[in-house]
């Protein structure tokens, strides 16, 4: 035991002084900028940057002149790959990036080269990325980091000042230091000179933008224009000046790179040829026009909110702000209906306290969670804690609680790539940088699926979207952004999406058991004193499939077990492995729920 208690500090220390001393500082600075590349493609004069005609930009400077607010959803990942790439393209003063994931796959390589070219028109480009699960490759960031000197990039809370963790750097930050190694940039932000701005749930990766034949993600952004933009790049800013946040050439090993190393430089990026229509299609002003232009919804009222870094530090002159308080009192505050979607359903305590208030307060309002089934999820661990609950969900709290199907009937609609990535996937094409190969459902020739986007709406008036899941994660580990709407015509177009997730052909609905229901009076004398290892409440629910030429209704219809029929906890997942591992996790470690 004490020889345990002596490594983990050690390794505590280790993690608080392994930084670059001031003179390894010194000489890395010194030698990025004696080798950074500082020619400009477009002439200094040339006050557009050598910029693409951008009908959005220009949309967005008006909205801002007019003290106006627009927005634009965007539901299709090919659409928000367009829109990524056109804004960077447009860009003439600056550029702010911030993002949780970057892969080095075809659209995470597409971004990163769009970027640099950006600099080299003279266009002043930041990008901050969370470490933990970002790409790593030491190589490939000295070569950014000597690119241009208009490109900066900073990795957010880098465990024992590395880019890339060996697998004993994981154990090790988590013996000695677990809740600063666990203490994550969730937040996604876009803001192009200070005019636009994009925010929601995306990654950037192959499956956030219907590229993955293996795995694709249903998402979600939103794209401000006007005076609410200076406020995003403004708390691009807090993370970027945080203590936290590191110049990815103050990273040892890429530190080492570049001072054992020659200077070189990165090679010529062509595209992957799949991306070459996409390319071409974003070069048409009336394309970006008709895509993201014409569908701005005008609102009369939103709110841009971000964590601070480290989730609760602030300065002494800087009011203190709970964002996760801010967004319960805005469900507190339903009458008719709360309608969520998350891929992930893990209720903090808190949470639950805030619709057991709703429930008692109003018996009748409709709670409705649009979430991801086993076979859809792409975090079994976390779907463990949301299987192991689901009895309090829909019985006590009064959820309609849903699970997204891993090959919805309406998929085509989602993801209008839909045919071609059929044809690639038959053809063998793979993204370069697969996150999970294991799919663990009935093999299809379509790929799997999932819910990744975070929204809810309240009453159909006010909506929120953003990178915030609704857990004990996003309250009080990782920090988040999001935008908060109060618009009606708004506010029932998000709901109304969500709502197309829930119905039968793309959802599965859990209810209690009919068997169940005298099982809830006998367990009521049960003592909860001890740890709530409850396997009897495994069996107490079950997904449902709506029947042949059925209607849908809710689970608290007289008619609901007539029109549904049982297809148990874990439709279409043909491995036992998955299923074991889920039973496991929620039986014996219930006591990780906080960090899920």
């Amino acid at each position: 035991m004490v020889q345990r208690i002596l490594l983990c500090l050690m390794a505590a220390l280790f993690l608080q002084g392994c930084s670059l001393s001031a003179k390894k500082v010194e000489m890395v600075d010194a030698k990025v900028a004696a080798n950074q590349e500082k020619g400009l493609r477009c002439l200094p004069r040339e006050l557009d940057r050598c910029a693409a005609n951008s009908p959005v930009l220009e949309f967005g400077t008006a909205a801002a002149g007019a003290g106006e607010h627009h927005l634009t959803l965007i539901e299709f990942g090919e659409d928000a790959l367009k829109i990524r790439v056109h804004l960077i393209r447009a860009a003439r003063r600056n550029i702010e990036l911030q993002n949780f994931i970057l892969r080095g796959d075809d659209s995470g390589e597409l971004i990163l080269n769009e970027l640099l070219d950006a600099a080299r028109r003279g266009v002043k480009v930041r990008l901050l990325l969370d470490q933990m699960f970002s790409f790593s490759d030491v190589e490939y960031l000295v070569l950014l980091t000597m690119a241009h000197k208009n490109f900066e990039i900073r990795f957010y809370n880098p465990s024992f000042y590395k880019a890339k963790m060996a697998k004993h750097d994981w154990i090790s930050g988590m013996a000695c230091c677990f809740r600063r190694v666990n203490q994550r940039m969730h937040n996604k932000l876009l803001a192009v000179d200070d005019n636009v701005g994009l925010i929601g749930g995306r990654n950037i990766a192959d499956r956030y933008f219907d590229f993955d034949t293996n795995y694709e993600f249903k998402d979600r952004d939103v794209l401000v224009y006007g005076s609410s933009v200076p406020e995003m790049r403004e708390s691009f800013d807090w993370f970027w000046e945080s203590p936290k946040t590191i110049p990815v050439q103050h990273l040892r090993d890429v530190a080492a790179e570049l001072l054992n190393g020659n200077p070189t430089e990165l090679g010529e990026f062509d595209p992957a040829p799949r991306m070459m229509p996409l390319l071409e299609r974003i070069k048409d002003p009336q394309h970006i026009h008709a895509l993201f232009v014409e569908p701005a919804y005008l609102v009369d009222r939103l709110e841009y909110f971000s964590d601070r870094p480290r989730k609760q530090s602030f300065p002494e002159d800087a009011p203190k702000r709970d964002l996760t308080r801010e967004l319960y009192d805005i469900l507190i505050s339903a009458r008719q209906s709360v309608v969520i979607q998350s891929p992930y359903m893990v209720l903090s305590k808190r949470a639950r306290e805030v619709f057991t208030r709703l429930r008692e307060r109003n018996p009748d309002i409709e709670l409705v969670f649009s979430t991801n089934s086993l076979a859809s999820t792409d975090a079994d661990t976390v779907y463990a804690n949301t299987h192991r609950h689901k009895k309090r969900y829909v019985d006590k709290l009064g959820f309609q609680m849903y699970e997204f199907k891993p090959f919805p009937l309406d998929a085509p609609d989602f993801f209008p790539r839909w045919p071609e990535l059929i044809e690639e996937k038959k053809n063998g094409v793979t993204s370069k940088s697969v996150v999970s190969g294991d799919n663990s459902t009935i093999p299809m020739p379509a790929p799997r699926t999932g819910l990744h986007s975070k929204s809810f709406v309240v009453d159909g008036r006010v909506a929120m979207i953003g990178s915030h899941n609704f857990d004990p994660r996003s309250e009080g580990f990782n920090t988040e952004n999001g935008l908060i709407v109060w618009d009606i015509t708004f506010a029932q177009t998000v709901e109304g999406l969500i709502r197309r997730d829930t119905e039968p052909q793309n959802s599965w609905i859990v209810a209690v058991k009919p068997d169940k229901e005298q099982e809830k009076t006998a367990m009521a004398g049960v003592s909860k004193t001890g740890p709530e290892f409850k396997p009897w409440s495994y069996g107490a629910t079950s997904v449902y499939e709506l029947a042949p030429g059925q209607q849908p209704v809710t689970t608290d219809s007289p008619e609901f077990y007539q029109n549904y029929y049982a297809v148990g906890s874990f439709p279409e997942v043909i491995r036992t492995r998955r299923q074991v591992t889920v039973l496991f996790l929620s039986s014996f470690f219930f006591f990780l729920e906080p960090i899920l």
